[in-house]
């Protein structure tokens, strides 16, 4: 028997540290928690400590057993002794290790471990998962206030699935079962109460500044426009209330003392990364085809995956989602683009997608290379993007044009560009957003050059913003062609002192239209702005330096 002592040191954000062997090492290129065999004499917290300090040059503070466990390989068995740790000095470097990282317990599936660690990496990752943060005063005191009155009262939906993912939620929305008069009584002279919707039987809270939904346990039936529905019915139960919600990892709730009901095995998918729908999904879509927006969202931002007979349903109803408000629908694209795992599942749900954009059809099927089609590069390409709606938009949307302009492309970016306007328009996304990812479309491909006077141009075009955007697809562009990123860094450089030295606007310039005035070199009206658009065209072009007297001389000599 072999004993081993490892340690699961935890960040303030909740992420884990793991190590890759190194090449050599036994299981090499696997991954690890940092620690290792002990040595005589030494008791299981004492090789830990020291294992921390010789592998990764930190001392660190040990808590409890986090768990025993034992791996035979065919030649020897080895007990895992796993504690979780605190660093207190020194930052991790790589000492014995080929690689590190910090992840959060839901990533830690991605990686391949030691075969003798899979089985605790799994019940690390779940129990992590589920831990439960503490819920706010406020809202636990909104709960105690309903149960003082005789009511059942709950936190529910995506609050408790955030708390158990270890998250922190920002919205806490609470059920009950007391009617929505009943609710306003019980917080009469305690909170302000709005009727923000008696009918579907919700009443707003306002308490300590914050907004609190309290809504009475309800079926709902009759979706006319498959969004809203028609007849609300007031019920008893709290898993009546459960069973009209979309998803069982969004279909439970919990008490303030961290009680939970789960009657649809929402806990169990959180711990396996399932999405999957309540009841019948095809019956959940129709309802509300917002629902398959919000599967796609969570798709991306949570990596789970999608239980097949809810994916099914997707495919199946995915032409529901006309009937969504652009709005909402805006609001749900934006979220799905950012998400840490955007780039698979845009991939995969093109065609439910271009229910909403049919103008991206062309790009589902028009070849990029032997293996993908422009759309799954174009989607491909969201990894390396920041994680920044408008630029995970252009990223999207850049070649979307190529399908229309034949052999070799020609012109795609303008094409590209309007397309995206005609898209983003229909989705009702705000002008000064479409105008920006245009900008970005129609630049993307042009490289840019490092000297101050290419710079000052870019600057003059788009403003700092934009071309800091376009700077970010560009870097992304050179790491998936897997360029040399030298003249970009360059560029960078220039682009930094360019914005604490050099001058792109008229605001900018030495001179104002007032100076040109009392000097006569102007008169009032469009001819002022004419010049000093002029003069600074010649700043930006280094012709002229941004001083009140040149400018003043180079303005005299087109006055004569």
């Amino acid at each position: 028997m072999i004993q081993v002592a490892a340690v699961i040191l935890t960040d303030e954000n909740g992420r884990i540290l793991i190590c890759k062997r190194a090449q050599g090492a036994s299981c090499a290129h696997l991954w690890e928690m940092p620690g290792g065999k002990l040595e005589p004499g030494e008791t299981p917290e004492q090789a830990a400590v020291r294992e921390c300090q010789e592998e990764l040059g930190v001392q660190v503070v040990l808590g409890g057993v986090y768990a025993k466990t034992e791996y035979s390989y065919p030649d020897k068995t080895i007990e895992f002794t796993f504690f979780n740790g605190r660093i207190v000095s020194g930052e991790p470097e790589m000492r014995v290790h080929e690689e590190m990282a910090w992840v959060l317990p839901s990533q830690l599936k991605e990686y391949e471990f030691c075969p003798a660690d899979v089985g605790l990496v799994q019940k690390l990752a779940a129990d992590r998962q589920m831990e439960r943060v503490q819920m706010p005063h406020t809202a636990a005191q909104l709960i105690r206030i309903l149960h003082e009155n005789g009511h059942e009262a709950w936190a529910v939906g995506g609050c408790v699935r955030d708390s158990l993912l270890g998250k922190n939620p920002t919205d806490w929305d609470l059920c009950t079962s007391a009617k929505p008069e009943e609710v306003k009584a019980c917080f009469s002279g305690v909170y302000r109460v709005l009727d923000t919707g008696l009918k579907h039987g919700t009443v707003t809270v306002l308490a300590d500044k914050e907004i609190y939904e309290i809504t009475t346990f309800r079926q709902e039936s009759d979706y006319a426009d498959h969004r809203r529905p028609q007849q609300v019915q007031f019920v008893s139960s709290v898993e009546e209330d459960l069973a009209r919600r979309d998803f069982t990892i969004n279909a439970m709730t919990m008490d303030v003392d961290g009680t939970i009901v789960d009657p649809f095995g929402g806990q169990q998918d959180l711990q396996d990364g399932i999405l999957r729908c309540v009841g019948e999904p095809a019956k959940r879509f129709e309802e509300d085809g917002l629902r398959i927006l919000r599967l796609v969202r969570f798709a991306a931002t949570l990596g789970f995956s999608v239980e097949e007979s809810t994916k099914k349903a997707a495919m199946e109803k995915r032409h529901i989602l006309r009937w969504v408000a652009a709005e909402r629908s805006i609001k749900e694209l934006n979220a799905m683009l950012c998400g840490g795992y955007a780039a698979p599942v845009v991939a995969e749900y093109g065609l439910v997608l271009a229910c909403l954009m049919p103008q991206i059809e062309p790009a589902l099927t028009h070849p990029y290379s032997e293996d993908k089609t422009l759309w799954e590069h174009a989607a491909d390409t969201l990894s390396d993007a920041e994680q920044n709606p408008l630029v995970r938009w252009a990223m999207l949307l850049r070649d979307v044009g190529k399908p229309y302009c034949g052999e070799g492309y020609r012109g795609h970016a303008e094409v590209s560009a309007q397309i995206a306007q005609e898209i983003l328009h229909g989705l009702k996304l705000d002008k000064a957003g479409r105008n920006t990812i245009c900008q970005l479309i129609r630049f993307h491909g042009v490289r840019p050059a490092r000297d101050a006077v290419n710079v000052r141009r870019w600057m003059q075009l788009l403003g700092p913003e934009q071309l800091e955007y376009l700077v970010q697809i560009w870097r992304a562009d050179a790491k998936v062609r897997g360029d040399s990123e030298e003249d970009l860094q360059a560029f960078c450089k220039e682009l930094e002192r360019c914005k604490e030295q050099d001058c792109w606007t008229v605001n900018q310039l030495a001179v104002t239209g007032g100076n040109l005035l009392t000097e006569g070199l102007a008169q009032p009206g469009p001819s002022t702005s004419r010049l000093l658009e002029w003069l600074l065209h010649e700043v930006v072009e280094g012709r002229v330096e941004n001083t009140r007297q040149a400018l003043l001389e180079q303005a005299r000599k087109w006055s004569e």
